[in-house]
């Protein structure tokens, strides 16, 4: 608790500091507090190495959806730090934010996010987190603001452009979210093949998006660029050619979790639904984590296609325990349970 006290007395004084007190004085007083506030903690008793320990404890639990234990485990690496706010504590922060909002504190992680922007100003992936947590408690002009001063610090980084347009359009803002890209795509000659294709398959022009993709795979052979090629094929409707794609890409690399996922779920679309099974399992064992919800809730529709339902509940379980804030992944757990 008293890592995230420092947090909120830095958002505290950037709330009601930063309007009246120069920038060098505002520094000043937000080292001050921390400090002063970090000579309570348990730091000073663990070992030099403990930071960058629970830091990678914390991703883990991140990653393995242990949202509330990644909490814990980036407070902890905060509470290892010698008393000064530097660059590994923000990080760590940004971490937490990340978990504390996965968690479902978002209100927690809105305020953790204030106060590594009040340190870090012009870092355009903060503004664009506090943004999704802004849609996620409803505040929509907030998010657009933090979206733009996003864009407007990193007008070149089109993923980001990607990244809003998805959250805006999860939410229903489809007008809002085609602006975005159409503003990316408005680049012209800055947009690599494959930048321009990726924005493409969001627009829908699936003919142009397969053009440049296919131009862009002259020259790389990314996960990425695997991924949208074969999205804009099954797009396009040929799953098959799709399914080819993935299966080569991951010949070669065992460990790209989102193409597993990508491909139980051309598998189950097109009725395979052993094979899709297959390469849940697969893709659970050999990937890491990445892309392991989708593959844990395809595995649920799996078995229900299959009509084995003992199967389908036993792993609709295992899915709840990590993801179980799933309201869709409840509803069809009653179902299951009628089973």
């Amino acid at each position: 608790m008293v890592v995230k006290n420092v947090l909120l007395s830095i958002s505290k004084y950037f709330n009601t500091m930063v309007h009246v007190m120069k920038p060098k004085s505002f520094i000043f007083i937000l080292l001050a507090t921390a400090t002063f506030l970090a000579g309570c903690k348990k730091a000073e008793t663990e070992p030099e190495n403990g930071k960058l320990a629970y830091r990678s404890r914390g991703i883990a639990q991140l990653t393995d959806g242990d949202y509330a234990g990644a909490v814990e485990s980036f407070t902890s690496a905060l509470s290892c730090s010698n008393g000064l706010i530097e660059q590994p504590d923000i990080d760590i922060s940004y971490y937490m934010a990340v978990a504390e909002f996965k968690s479902g504190d978002i209100e927690r992680a809105h305020k953790t996010l204030d106060s590594i922007i009040a340190l870090r100003p012009e870092d355009d992936g903060a503004y664009f987190v506090r943004g999704k947590i802004n849609l996620a408690l409803g505040n929509k002009a907030e998010a657009i603001s933090d979206f733009d001063m996003s864009v407007s610090l990193a007008s070149e980084n089109y993923d980001r452009y990607v990244g809003i347009y998805e959250e805006l359009h999860a939410k229903g803002y489809d007008s809002e979210a085609s602006g975005y890209l159409e503003t990316a795509l408005n680049a012209g000659g800055k947009l690599s093949d494959y930048n321009k294709g990726v924005l493409e398959y969001y627009m829908g022009s699936y003919t142009d998006a397969r053009s440049d993709l296919e131009k862009a795979k002259q020259s790389q052979n990314s996960e990425n660029l695997t991924l949208y090629l074969g999205k804009t094929y099954e797009a396009l409707g040929d799953a098959t050619y799709a399914m080819t794609l993935y299966s080569d890409y991951l010949r070669e690399n065992v460990s790209a979790g989102r193409i597993y996922e990508q491909l139980a779920s051309c598998k189950i679309k097109e009725g395979d639904y052993e094979g899709a099974l297959e390469t849940i399992e697969a893709g659970l064992s050999l990937s890491g984590g990445e892309g392991a919800g989708g593959m844990m809730f395809d595995r649920v529709v799996a078995y229900e296609r299959l009509y084995d339902f003992d199967s389908a509940k036993k792993s609709m379980e295992e899915y709840l325990q990590m993801f179980p804030d799933d309201e869709v992944a409840r509803r069809e757990n009653v179902f299951l349970s009628s089973r």
